[in-house]
């Protein structure tokens, strides 16, 4: 299977460099994420390892810290929305499995405070320069969800944000394993829907799926943002003749029809920001709720003919 990245890492990536080490990237044209999803792996890989090489270790481990200048990148947004640090560790998860990753990171809590992370690959292993990316783009995205005093730790050394453009690991070290930390409690997801509001349960059901689409959603989530018990949701979602399946559903599609109808965003990362498994079960699921597939609604939405060249 080919192997893929992330359009949006590699526009940051470039745009950081375009700042900090031009010269590495007079040649090349900065790729824009709203024309594609997904891009080689080969590029980003020969990118980052001259940046390795040339520049040391630091100023990739420190371009997550450069995370908000991917404000264009629909992608980060769905990551960087405040929530849990077990949600956010899960959205990362399922964006390396759903674009293919030959590289991919286990994260697992450490405590109430910490991540552990594991980089694990198909085949060859992922070079120090790309362990030491994407080490920083988690720590990047555990600031922004609202982490306070977040630090990585690589090999028992501990850094913080400031500290990371300095540092400059040994060729030997690999950081296939690194810790994030964070102080004080977890920040959990914002409950709410506790205030008097006499809809119908499965429209503040599909509200509160909808403000997170791009999230695993679990009907014991839902619930507890919605002040219920999982028993007594689904027991008012029968009342409605409605399942927790179909509202998320209609979710989905709201916020994908959304993103069909009036931006340029690429298919299959509408699918990954409408917290689909692969862009296989995105285009099953469009066709089933609306009858048509996503580039055939889009071209529908946008007042052109299906087939029409």
């Amino acid at each position: 299977m080919p192997e893929f990245t992330t359009t949006g890492l590699v526009s940051l990536l470039i745009r950081v460099l375009q700042d900090e080490a031009p010269h590495l990237v007079r040649q090349l044209e900065r790729p824009d994420p709203m024309d594609g999803a997904i891009l080689p792996d080969g590029l980003k890989r020969h990118l980052v390892d001259r940046v390795a090489a040339e520049q040391g270790t630091g100023l990739l481990l420190s371009v997550g810290q450069h995370l908000k200048r991917a404000d264009e990148t629909p992608t980060f947004s769905v990551l960087a929305r405040r929530q849990s640090p077990q949600t956010l560790a899960g959205k990362w998860m399922r964006l390396e499995r759903y674009f293919h990753s030959s590289h991919r990171t286990r994260i697992e809590m450490d405590g109430t405070n910490a991540w552990a992370c594991i980089r694990e690959s198909e085949g060859a292993p992922a070079s120090q320069g790309e362990n030491c990316l994407i080490a920083g783009v988690l720590l990047g995205l555990a600031s922004l969800i609202g982490l306070e005093q977040v630090r990585l730790e690589i090999g028992g050394a501990v850094y913080t944000p400031e500290a990371l453009r300095a540092v400059n690991l040994p060729p030997e070290q690999t950081v296939s394993r690194f810790r994030i930390l964070w102080s004080g409690q977890a920040q959990g997801d914002t409950a709410f829907g506790r205030e008097a509001d006499h809809r119908p349960i499965s429209d503040r059901l599909a509200d509160t799926l909808a403000g997170d689409i791009g999230r695993v959603w679990k009907i014991a989530d839902a619930a507890r943002l919605l002040a219920l018990s999982s028993r007594s949701l689904q027991r008012r979602l029968t009342a409605e003749q409605r399942t927790f399946s179909g509202v998320l559903r209609r979710a989905r599609m709201r916020v994908a029809t959304r993103y069909l109808s009036e931006g340029q965003v690429g298919l299959a990362e509408i699918g990954y920001c409408c917290g689909y498994a692969d862009q296989a079960h995105f285009q099953r699921d469009f066709l089933r709720a609306a009858n048509v597939t996503p580039g055939v609604f889009r071209t529908l939405a946008r007042g052109g003919q299906p087939g029409a060249g």
